[in-house]
């Protein structure tokens, strides 16, 4: 029987905080790192959280079919607000 492998054991080094709620992606010729952003956390301006967490150094060269971690929105300091 196959073991189902965790996004974690698949693209390496993580941290438990920032990525309790990693969602991955398979990245397509006709997306953008803006528009993930925008369908991930309603806000294109927070594609740079993909492309760090990714390692991207330049946007313009993702190959289609590349897995991208998705990380879950940093809380803002003083937010109690519930999943």
């Amino acid at each position: 029987m196959d073991r189902s492998i965790s996004p974690y054991e698949r693209h390496g080094e993580v941290s438990p905080v920032t990525d309790a709620f990693l969602l991955v992606h398979t990245f397509d010729a006709s997306e953008t790192l803006t528009g993930l952003a925008d369908r991930y956390y309603a806000d294109w301006r927070r594609w740079r959280l993909i492309a760090d967490r990714n390692g991207i150094a330049d946007v313009r060269q993702i190959a289609p079919g590349t897995e991208l971690l998705i990380p879950e929105l940093p809380r803002e300091l003083g937010s109690f607000e519930s999943r």
